[in-house]
């Protein structure tokens, strides 16, 4: 008897877990989207993104809704690898005095040595933002550029994982190829992207989620919005010079055939059926707003603020940028799981506040 009020308890517990969760997600959308004034909503999600700089939300390893507790004392719920560019997308937002805290956390201020050594390039983003805001010292530079290098090894580029060394992703796009550039390693950044443009859509601007250096041969789908998010987030991210004028440009020009009515792109953004995804809403809107400064055409401008808007709709009362896809499986394993994801806070943030400046036109 009493080992079935155990086992019943124990039930219970997982139980009440799955329902808890359940009803935190559920009454989080209440009155979701009703922001009127963008400046408003824009101050909204900054105190949100900067609540989230100290204690970012978990972004899940997986989909399932049922027995999460399970996965959490099994250590499947998480990952530090995934919440590495979270951190990385909020400091995007922000400008020194953040990334110089993020620093603190990050680096052994007695050695200016990475206090862990990096495992996976996702790491590779974060360093590049703290770079950026001049507070990565020489020594943790020297770690994270050497273990790319160390990834790279014999081969021209640099692979996504070292388990996998003939497969590019579309994500090292964008966590590698910024950091290359501010290191000085133009050449390099430039074959890494030029290599991936095998992997496009023939006659098309659009690169797969992945690409077979070997067999020569694309991998996943065409239209993951977060993956052609990681692309524009390489270019946009590293086109100081304008060396991707031509490159923006036409890729914000075949995007705009794809943007929703209501504004924003969908999960897959060829399916105008498919739900707005608003981590590759706000990435697109990056790009129209880099190729307008390039060109001054009034419908990249007009398409960056109808995603703003979509970006707006899909925003908790709390401020929390909602309904931003899970975390990828694997190559056509995305997920179905739609929830907040501080990454896409911070990117949606610095998107907004590079709308500021056209606000008025």
């Amino acid at each position: 008897m009493i080992v079935l009020i155990l086992l019943f308890t124990i039930l219970l517990i997982f139980v009440a877990f799955d329902f808890i969760l359940f009803f935190y997600e559920w009454q989080a959308r209440i009155h979701i989207g009703r922001w009127n004034d963008r400046l408003e909503w824009q101050q909204a999600i900054e105190s949100k993104a900067r609540k989230w700089l100290h204690r970012p939300p978990t972004v899940k390893l997986k989909d399932n809704n049922y027995w999460v507790l399970y996965d959490v004392l099994r250590g499947r719920y998480r990952n530090k690898t995934i919440q590495s560019w979270q951190t990385a997308g909020l400091l995007m937002a922000f400008d020194e005095s953040e990334s110089a805290r993020c620093a603190a956390q990050k680096i052994d201020m007695k050695t200016g040595d990475w206090k862990k050594n990096p495992t996976h390039i996702d790491e590779v983003l974060l360093a590049y933002i703290l770079k950026k805001n001049k507070v990565l010292t020489p020594k943790a530079e020297e770690t994270i550029f050497s273990f790319l290098m160390n990834l790279k090894g014999t081969q021209e580029t640099i692979p996504y994982r070292s388990t996998i060394p003939n497969v590019r992703f579309v994500d090292a796009i964008g966590m590698v190829v910024p950091f290359l550039f501010l290191c000085g390693e133009s050449k390099l950044a430039i074959k890494q992207l030029e290599e991936y443009d095998k992997a496009k859509l023939t006659g098309s601007n659009i690169p797969s989620h992945a690409y077979d250096i070997v067999r020569n041969v694309p991998l996943g789908i065409y239209d993951w919005a977060r993956g052609i998010g990681w692309y524009i987030l390489g270019l946009v991210e590293s086109n100081g010079n304008g060396v991707f004028n031509t490159r923006i440009v036409s890729l914000a020009e075949e995007l705009l055939l794809y943007q929703k009515d209501e504004g924003g792109f969908g999960a897959m953004f060829f399916n105008k059926e498919i739900t707005c995804e608003s981590s590759g809403t706000a990435l697109i809107g990056l790009l129209m707003v880099s190729a307008y400064r390039i060109n001054s055409d009034r419908r990249f401008l007009d398409a960056a603020f109808r995603a703003e808007m979509q970006l707006m709709r899909q925003t908790r009362r709390t401020g929390a940028i909602d309904f931003c896809q899970g975390d990828t499986k694997g190559i056509g394993c995305y997920s179905t799981f739609f929830s907040v994801m501080p990454f896409a806070q911070g990117i949606a943030l610095k998107f907004s506040k590079e709308l500021n400046k056209y606000a008025h036109r």
